[in-house]
Order: C-alpha cells, then structure tokens, then sequence
C-alpha cells in the first residue's frame, strides 16, 4: 500500500489533487474555527436586542455555587441543564421587564433607592445607615454596591410596572366560598370495631389441613437465604474496655476536664400550677402569710390545682420558659406570683439558690473512658499492618496471631443480620458496624479470600462465607407450631370478615347500626371530626377518610385494619361558613390572592416574551451546562 501511494505522489497530477484536497480541508478547518469563535455570545434576542451570556453564565455560576453551599451532591447533567434554564429564565424576565419599563417610561429616582437602603437593618449601625457596613456585608455576599444598587433599582422598577397589574388581583368570593365548604367540610362517623383477636380460637385440625396450608403459603414458611461466616473485627471501641490507664493521667484529665467544665445556676423551687386567677391569689395569700407547704398542697386540691418540687433544677429544666425566666430573676424565700403560663397560672417560692457543678464520678468514668479510648486508637493503628500482612499471606481467620486485639466470632446469619433462630447475630460493636458487616458480607461470594475492610469509628473487619444456604421452604416438622398460629389467625380473619361484611349487608339493606350493635353485643363509637385536608385523627386511615367523603349520609362502609375490621356509616355531615370561621376563611382568601397573583404575574410576563418575540439560541445555552 506504501509503494503505490509513493507511485501516486510522483505524479504531478496526483500531487495537484492532493494539493487541491489538503487546502480544502485546511480552508474548512480554519472557517469552522472562525464560526465557532465568532458566532456571536447572544444566548437570546429580546425584540431584537441581543442577550449577551455573560449574563446568563453568572446567574448559572451563582445557582452552582448556591447548590453547593446548601450541601447538596455534585450536580449531574440534569441538574445542570435545570439550573441553565432557570438562570436563562431569569435573565430573560429581566429583559424584557426592562422593555416594557422603558415603553411606559417608568424610572427610578435616586430618592426612592436611597430610601430602601436606608430601611435595610444588615446595613444599620444603631438605626442608622451605615456606609463601611454597607460595604462589608456585600462583599461577604461576593456583590458589589453598584452591583446591589442596580438590583434595587431594577426591583423598584418591577414592582413599579407589576404592581398595578396584581393589585386589583382579588379571587371571586363565589369560587372562595366553594372551596372553603370543601376543605372545612367536617364529617362524622358511627363505626364498630370487629377485631381478629376477640373472635374464638377453633379448634386444632388434622396435620393433613396443617401441611396444606403450609404448602399453600411458602412464603411465610420459606426460610431465607444464610450465610455462615467467620469473622475478625479490629475495633478502638472494642478494645478500649480492656485497655490499662494509669490513675495520674486519669486525675490529671479529670482536673482539665474540671476547670474547663463552668458551673450553672440552680434553683430549688415549689411550684403551684391553677387554673385560674382567682384560684391562684387565694393561694399567694394564703402562702405569703405563713401557710406551710403542706398545707398549700392541701389546698391546693380544693382548687383542683397541682403542686410540683424541683430540687437544683437549671433553667433549661423548667418545662415553661416563662416560668423558668421568673424562677431564676426571683429572690430566695419569696412567694411569687401569679405567673401566667400555657394551661393556667403559676405560683412558687424559690427555697434555694445555687451554682451546679459537673458530677466527679461521672466526669472521672467519663475522662477515663475518653483515654482508654485513646490509646486503643493508637494500638489499632499500630495492629492494623501486621493484621493486613497476616491476610496477605493467606492465614487462616482462626490462625491470625492473638495479639493483635482481634474481635473473633463464627456463625450463620441473613441479609438482615439475624440467626437461623430469628434472634439477631451476636456481632459485636455499634448498629453502624454490624451494618457495614452484614451489607459486606451479602455483597461478597462463598470461598472469596479474607480482606481487610474499613469500618465506621476507626474500625476494620475481615471475614470469609464458608458456605450460602440457600432459601428453602423450612421442613413441616420444624414449622408446625408457626402454621398451627398462623393457620388459626387466618380462620379468626375469615371469622371477624364475615361478621363485618354480614353487618355492612344489614345496613345496605335499611337496617340501623346501632339496633345491630345492640343485638350482636358491639359497641358503636363516633369519630372525631375528618376533613379533607390535614392529617387524618389517630385511629383513622388515610384510606377511610377517602372513602368517607365518597359517601352520602347514612351509607355504610367497611374497611380492614391493623387490629380487625371496622363497619361505619356516615352519620353527619358539617359544612362551616366562612361567618362561623373567619380566621381560616381569611387565609385561605390570603393563600388563594397569592396563587392568583403568581398565575396573572406569570401569565404577564409570558405576553410580554411573546410580544417582544424572544427567542434562544439552544446550542449555545447547552454549552453552558455540558
């Protein structure tokens, strides 16, 4: 092939062809160049006016770097081309809102924008405008004051030109009023419960029905699948128990760990929790003139009141701040009072005042377990080399020398770290380290070589599957007495089914729930109060409350739950007028002006890039973000 390209080449023909080629190439490599460098830095056209990406590029770098400070992981494409567009958006919006600013001629006085500055309490010194705070705080916010002016201007200038349009945005009172007669719709229901466990426990059946429903139902006899493992664990917390620590180095972190730990205010106090005012004054009365403590526990009965004692309390220890506050600001001795609380008002006298310091014993085991700790840190770091040669070299777990610190145990267990007896598998050290082994040990194969593995808090791990047992339905003999319960649940099941669904036949056929109640010896209790909207009352399904508000009065439902079965009828039906709430009526009249708003100030600004035609280069806007 060589030879005859050289044969082409000597011929002058050829070589002009070849010429010819390699200018064209050459000449469509440097135009192509020149058509990506100089293709223009327009991202988009607003009204024919170019949107240089500049922009664009900052608003994206500024949302990057926001998703980064939040703590959020690196951002993959998708996340990429999501932030492009909002910035791309961003930037248009303020295009074109500057379009319609400048057809209108609105503008912007430097009066109005000194007046905003002026009122924003980050750049205040003692209520006062503070020019090198001004400065400081937008350079900690990577802006500049032109920067921060021109966003005030343009925001004055928004709400100038918006403003108008969401001002008279009001929802029609008829369409309110729908709504609130939706979501405050109250319902309620008479139910009766069936539960599983009050039906009669049946007889035991023959074996023959016991093996057919154990057939019948390999799930719930199927034992999983097992691995039998041996297991080394190197650990600082394991090993730190067993590690010697001498009493002077104990005493000498307790005395640093004492002078560094400040003493807290306490109080001992009496307290005395009313419900009323008038209760609560005839109390005071009766204790400031001497009345013992017993007896103001006494009396305190009579008022159906509560007496409590906290002895060296903190502050953070008194359950109402309010109360705690006026503990601590009170004067030994004192009887003071009424405080108003929460549920009621509060009466006390602060019997002593003190300083609480930290606890010795406990500080000393605390020191003490701190250096154990330590120094079982540091035996790791130095065990960890010669147990990574050990298994390097292919020793056996059961042969690696016994001077090491090792953790060693054998045994069989399932993907959810428990024994073939369904108690979990006695792996020592924290939920995180026997989480880590169990995760390590399903994700490895039968006859794989031991390796060291890092876990969590300093620790490590190695361990070989001796054998898998795979999952297999459990033998009759060894499960009998686990079908025998579950066959029996199942016939009080059917039991409890049947008597809710022949209940719920009654009541579609006219017949009166609380006559049948009676008559079947149920007890009828009506729900709390279910409303669309919000969380379901405790004891209610989310499903019922679905299923209720398909309902008409008196129509009758049944559901399965947890414990049983409950048969209800819709027994009443409240519908509050906005008159009767106006609290939540006005919220939602507040909530609803806002949704409003948002949809006609979207609906504006999309007019807006229509009529002044935007259109976006996409190829370049993909640039950004790939």
């Amino acid at each position: 092939m060589l030879v005859w390209v050289r044969k082409i080449m000597s011929n002058w023909v050829a070589r002009g062809l070849i010429g010819l080629l390699v200018a064209v190439f050459v000449l469509w490599g440097i135009s192509n160049v020149f058509t990506l460098a100089g293709g223009g830095t327009s991202i988009a056209h607003v009204a024919g006016k170019p949107v240089d990406i500049t922009a664009v590029q900052a608003a994206y770098q500024a949302a990057l770097t926001q998703a980064e400070q939040s703590g959020q992981a690196q951002p993959d494409q998708a996340m990429r081309q999501q932030l492009a567009g909002q910035a791309l958006a961003q930037v248009l919006r303020k295009q074109v809102l500057e379009q319609e600013a400048g057809h209108l001629g609105l503008a912007v006085p430097d009066a109005a924008i000194r007046q905003m500055l002026d009122n924003i309490p980050q750049f205040q010194t003692n209520g006062v405008f503070d020019k090198a705070k001004f400065a400081q705080v937008l350079q900690q916010n990577n802006s500049s004051p032109d920067q921060f002016i021109a966003d005030v201007r343009d925001d004055l200038s928004n709400r100038q030109l918006i403003g108008p349009v969401l001002a008279g945005v009001v929802p029609p009172d008829l369409m309110l009023r729908q709504i609130f007669a939706a979501v405050a719709e109250q319902r309620f229901a008479s139910m009766v419960q069936i539960p599983v466990a009050a039906q009669p426990v049946p007889a035991a059946p023959a074996d023959a029905v016991l093996q057919r429903y154990w057939r019948n139902h390999p799930d719930q006899f199927t034992a999983p699948e097992y691995r039998k493992i041996k297991l080394v664990i190197l650990s600082p917390a394991l090993l730190a128990p067993q590690e010697q620590v001498a009493e002077a180095d104990v005493d000498a972190a307790l005395a640093r760990a004492a002078g560094s730990a400040p003493s807290v205010p306490v109080r001992s106090v009496q307290v005395l929790s009313v419900g009323d005012l008038a209760s609560s004054s005839r109390l005071e009365a009766a204790w400031k003139k001497g009345a013992s403590w017993d007896k103001i526990q006494a009396m305190a009965k009579t008022f159906g009141a509560s007496a409590i004692a906290l002895d060296s309390a903190t502050q953070t220890q008194i359950p109402n701040p309010g109360l705690a506050a006026a503990v601590f600001a009170a004067a030994p001795g004192k009887v003071v009072g009424p405080i108003a609380g929460d549920t009621g008002m509060y009466v006390f006298k602060v019997t002593q005042a003190g300083q609480g310091g930290p606890d010795e014993a406990a500080l000393r085991a605390q020191v003490t377990q701190q250096l154990q700790l330590q120094k079982a840190q540091a035996d790791v770091a130095q065990d960890v080399d010669g147990l990574q040669d050990a298994l390097a070299g292919q020793t056996p777990l059961d042969q690696l020398p016994g001077n090491l610190g090792l953790t060693a145990l054998e045994g069989t267990m399932d993907a959810n770290g428990n024994a073939p007896d369904g108690i979990p598998a006695p792996i020592p050290g924290g939920d995180d380290l026997k989480a880590a082994v169990v995760q390590a040990v399903f994700a490895a194969h039968q006859g794989d070589p031991a390796q060291l593995t890092n876990g969590p808090d300093g620790s490590y791990f190695a361990f070989t599957v001796d054998s898998v047992i795979p999952p297999a339905l459990a033998p009759f003999a060894q499960m009998r007495a686990k079908v025998l319960a579950a066959w029996t649940a199942d016939q009080q099941t059917r039991e409890a089914e049947q008597k809710a669904a022949d209940l719920l036949y009654a009541l579609d056929q006219g017949q009166k729930l609380d006559a049948l109640a009676a008559a079947k010896h149920y007890s009828v209790t009506t729900s709390p109060a279910i409303t669309r909207d919000g969380q379901p009352p405790a004891g209610i399904d989310p499903q019922f409350v679905s299923v209720l508000f398909s309902l008409k009065p008196g129509q009758a439902t049944m559901q399965q739950t947890a414990a049983g079965f409950t048969v209800a009828t819709l027994s009443q039906v409240v519908d509050p007028t906005p008159e009767q709430d106006p609290t939540d009526y006005a919220e939602l009249t507040q909530s609803m002006t806002k949704l409003l708003q948002e949809d006609i100030g979207e609906s504006f600004l999309d007019g807006l890039q229509q009529r002044d035609k935007v259109d976006v280069n996409q190829k370049l806007l993909s640039q950004l973000y790939q």
